[in-house]
């Protein structure tokens, strides 16, 4: 049942945030439009609260490879049940991707590779590392103390990464994702999950620097851990 949520957030999280990329990509002089930035965060941020409520009371919703990965060394995921999630999540991008496809041909998709991530002018692999990094980081440590703290203010006294505890933690979690959206589209498309890149990249065939998109947010979730 968790795997079937995960999956299943996941093709809503890709159709739903890369269409929104995909539908509202604008240019000028190479760079990102603000209002689009704006759009397309709002649209991420609102989707992953939305799933994450949906999905906690299964999965915990972790609708994320650093997610998973973060709760997991922190011993709150079964390794087992991580790696499940993982694949399910990576096939539920994958799934997400192909319908996005699917609707958006006939020249609908004005960021021409389905909102798949990748380097703006300019941005070095350094840049885009540091700001994959960071935004995962800022991330994870928000899941943890929101969602995984039991004296937060967004849970009712006990934690359980299952989401029968959780309460208010998927709106912290969901402004973090807005937030980090903001500031990495326009130098990465911002990732800040490995699943949710891969499927656009599976679809689309843009594997540029495809590896960044998970050596950044895991290094980031990584270092969330730790605090």
């Amino acid at each position: 049942r968790g795997a079937l949520a995960e999956f299943l957030a996941m093709t809503l999280f890709v159709f739903f945030g890369c269409g929104a990329a995909a539908g509202n990509a604008h240019f000028e002089d190479n760079d990102w439009d603000p209002a689009s930035v704006m759009v397309i965060s709002l649209q991420f941020g609102l989707a992953i609260t939305v799933l994450a409520f949906a999905t906690a009371h299964t999965s915990g919703g972790h609708i994320n490879a650093a997610v998973t990965f973060g709760l997991t060394l922190v011993g709150k995921c079964h390794p087992a049940r991580a790696a499940v999630y993982v694949v399910a999540q990576l096939a539920g991008s994958i799934t997400g991707a192909a319908i996005l496809q699917g609707a958006t041909s006939g020249g609908l998709d004005r960021s021409g590779n389905l909102g798949a991530n990748g380097l703006a002018p300019n941005v070095s692999l350094g840049n885009a590392f540091a700001f994959e990094c960071m935004a995962t980081f800022f991330l994870i440590y928000i899941v943890l103390e929101t969602a995984v703290n039991p004296h937060s203010v967004t849970t009712n006294g006990e934690s359980s990464i299952l989401g029968n505890k959780q309460n208010l933690a998927p709106f912290s979690i969901g402004f973090a994702v807005f937030v980090a959206h903001v500031a990495c589209i326009p130098v990465t498309g911002c990732s800040i999950n490995p699943t949710r890149s891969f499927g656009p990249a599976v679809i689309s065939g843009q594997w540029e620097d495809h590896w960044l998109w998970w050596v950044g947010p895991l290094a980031g979730s990584l270092g969330a851990i730790h605090l």
